[in-house]
């Protein structure tokens, strides 16, 4: 499980770093600025049963963080990315 896990953190942090979902990296942000966000979504992609749980998690973890809300297609579209690439 641990293997699956650091495999998990690789694509999930490159999944929303690409993403950037708060314009943070244009401002100078350090490459870990979303790593409590990631590691919360980690967990979720590894407790899923499908993408859609994974793209709630998501919505409700940038959420939490940032108070504001987030396109559930948005988060989908990173949810099935991360999926297909870690479950193929």
């Amino acid at each position: 499980m641990n293997e699956l896990r650091n495999i998990a953190v690789r694509i999930v942090t490159k999944h929303i770093n690409n993403w950037d979902p708060e314009y943070l990296f244009a401002d100078g942000a350090p490459d870990d600025e979303y790593e409590s966000e990631i590691a919360k979504i980690v967990e979720a992609v590894l407790k899923s049963k499908d993408e859609i749980e994974v793209a709630e998690a998501i919505q409700d973890t940038f959420g939490y963080f940032f108070g504001r809300d987030y396109d559930f297609e948005d988060c989908y579209s990173i949810a099935k990315n991360v999926w297909k690439e870690l479950y193929g």
